[in-house]
């Protein structure tokens, strides 16, 4: 951190801000017409916005109106704000299930807490859902990049911890702090590096983007180079879309130019350009912005909610009330944290050649599948050593330690309360915790398929003697998913006849079917072909709670056709790549594995009959929520589903 004081000018800041939003809707509505499912391998050839009748405030776009639920999270908690915090937003106002959105939404509904909530059945966990959402952080933390960094943090665990994301969201919010008061771009860009991990994919590839520049690479092979050392045909994939980002910022000549630059890459074209008009909004202020670019959008500000993307909540009436408001809460935040950063009526005082060192020691720390409990007397953490659902042919294992924070050795017991028919070793440990030191408890946790529900509460209780009774620790297992394989049908195509009655409902388990267990929507396959091309079959069983509207899904990077309840579903309708949300968007999936169905009442049936040809098979099975009145918030999360048992057991 930087300990001399800065002091930036009142006026000057809130112009900064105010050009911040304005080059973040410039950038994000420039690029939103060209975003899609999957990247394309040519550039794109943008000079302007391609809607001549666009509206005043821009396309509403989640890239900003999620900052805005952010905005009221903090003035109404406060700046000691959390993850834990933002997860109740998260359900409260938010209705988009976009890809990450919607499967950490689910593990939240469920009971799991965030960092779990991100970590877990999430694949896209790698995506642009939290770098996008940076510029409150920044704008609240000026010139402070330690404090915009950490929340940056606790926003992305939401919904992505463990993956790229999380380093992609701490980077752009810690060069949009730093734009406060630095506006030179190599500089920044070398501070949010020194802010990541240098071992990041997403360190890499901004790494990489700085070198080809270096080096006298032309644009366009700047682009083809990090296209090429970072693909993923998914376009919303992080690290490629923060080496686009950078590309852009480096070789771009002008506010326009940059922007243009960025979607043209291609890839998840409205964030990348969004940052970027962030960035260039707060390096050069509202004043500085080119008429040209922002007099279209004017100074509204568009949302989804009418579309049902959110629940009403105090969305400001345009980008001057948003400024005011973060301008209002920047000076309570910079304060809690007693920075050394000053919002003053004075002219701004920024030390010469500032440079800030960061303290990543929390950072390195951090592990997605762990949480901490701080329970004033003692500190406990619990982590989920591989997953936290809970399967019936494998023991699930966990961990707890308890941390002594006081001078004198404590004795604990520490006991698991867990459902009827489920058995724990060890059941009840009683030890001593050493003066400023800690206990590890491994436990190892197994359930038959019958005790399995969708969602199972089990409780931690610590006893410290001789010091007050303290709040018992929730400890949540979801249910795993029970499946059937058949043998393999080797040389078969997904057309051929294989001796099975496809229609059949099934009373009894099919001879020669063996059963196996997941601990998310992938179903790892591969295995069972055993390298060769053929064909198999999966059966699964679902009791629903009730009749419902769905969106059922088996995204593959192959072939397959899916029956529910002996009727044929749906079958691909082409073939690409794995992109295994659950069903979000106005076009359900991926496009082309994906249909809408009717869950019944009870027991439903789903068979999925899978091709391999030459490449390794991947394939997930997923269910989302169908939405007939919004079809933007298709994909919500399913509950009240068991899906732990075979309907003869």
């Amino acid at each position: 951190m930087n300990n001399r004081i800065i002091k930036l000018n009142e006026e000057i800041y809130r112009d900064k801000v105010l050009g911040c939003w304005l080059g973040k809707n410039a950038g994000g509505t420039l690029g939103e017409p060209f975003e899609a499912k999957f990247g394309q391998e040519e550039m794109f050839n943008v000079s302007f916005y391609t809607n001549i009748n666009i509206s005043k405030g821009g396309i509403p776009n989640d890239d900003l109106e999620i900052q805005l639920v952010w905005l009221q999270a903090l003035e109404e908690i406060g700046p000691k704000l959390k993850a834990r915090d933002l997860a109740e937003y998260w359900l409260d106002y938010i209705l988009y299930n976009f890809d990450e959105y919607g499967l950490s939404k689910a593990n939240l509904k469920k009971g799991l807490l965030p960092p779990i909530s991100g970590w877990y059945n999430n694949w896209f966990k790698n995506c642009m859902g939290s770098p996008i959402r940076s510029e409150i952080w920044a704008c609240i933390a000026p010139g402070a990049p330690d404090i915009a960094a950490k929340y940056a943090f606790e926003d992305a665990i939401c919904d992505h911890a463990g993956g790229e994301s999380v380093y992609g969201e701490i980077f752009n919010a810690v060069v949009e702090s730093c734009a406060f008061v630095i506006d030179e771009k190599v500089k920044l860009i070398e501070t949010g590096l020194n802010f990541i991990p240098s071992d990041s994919l997403t360190y890499k590839a901004i790494k990489e983007a700085v070198e080809v520049w270096e080096r006298g690479l032309t644009f366009e092979e700047a682009r083809e180079k990090i296209k090429k050392d970072f693909y993923n045909p998914v376009a919303q994939y992080s690290p490629i879309n923060l080496g686009f980002q950078t590309i852009a910022w480096l070789y771009g000549e002008d506010f326009g130019d940059i922007l243009c630059k960025a979607v043209n890459c291609g890839w998840d074209t409205d964030c990348t350009a969004a940052t970027l008009g962030a960035i260039l909004g707060i390096i050069l202020g509202a004043q500085n912005l080119p008429y040209k670019w922002i007099e279209p959008l004017g100074y509204e500000i568009s949302t989804n909610i009418k579309a049902g993307g959110l629940r009403e909540f105090k969305v400001p009436k345009d980008i001057f009330e948003l400024t005011e408001r973060i301008c209002k809460i920047a000076k309570k935040v910079l304060k809690y944290w007693d920075s050394n950063v000053i919002i003053t009526s004075e002219r701004s005082v920024i030390p010469p050649n500032i440079s800030y060192n960061f303290d990543s020691a929390w950072l390195r720390k951090y592990k997605p599948n762990t949480l901490e409990f701080d329970l004033t007397t003692v500190q406990v953490f619990l982590s989920y050593n591989m997953s936290p659902a809970i399967i019936g042919d494998n023991p699930t294992k966990f961990t707890v330690r308890v941390v002594n924070p006081h001078p004198e050795k404590i004795k604990v017991l520490v006991d698991i309360e867990v459902p009827y028919a489920w058995k724990i070793e060890p059941i009840s440990v009683e030890r001593e915790v050493p003066a400023k030191g800690f206990i590890e408890i491994e436990y190892f946790l197994t359930a038959p398929g019958y005790a399995i529900s969708e969602i199972n509460s089990c409780t931690i209780r610590i006893k410290v003697y001789e010091r007050p009774e303290i709040l018992r620790i929730p400890l949540v297992f979801v249910g795993g998913f029970k499946w059937l394989v058949s043998p393999l049908f080797k040389g078969k195509t997904l057309e051929d006849n294989c001796g099975l009655n496809e229609k059949e409902y099934f009373i009894n388990k099919p001879e020669g079917w063996k059963e196996f267990w997941r601990y998310e929507n992938d179903l790892e396959i591969e295995s069972f072909f055993k390298g060769e091309n053929g064909v198999i079959y999966l059966l699964h069983f679902i009791k629903s709670e009730k009749e419902q509207k769905v969106i059922l899904g088996v995204p593959t990077n192959g072939k397959m056709k899916l029956w529910l309840n002996g009727n044929l579903l749906h079958k691909t309708s082409k073939v690409v790549p794995l992109r295994p949300n659950q069903g979000s968007g106005k076009i359900p999936g991926d496009s082309a594995n994906y249909a809408n169905a009717i869950l019944k009442k009870g027991w439903n049936q789903i068979l999925i009959k899978i091709e391999r040809n030459e490449k390794p098979i991947e394939a997930h099975f997923v269910i989302g929520g169908l939405d007939e009145v919004y079809s933007i918030n298709n994909g919500y999360p399913v509950l009240g589903l068991i899906r732990s048992k075979f309907i003869w057991e």
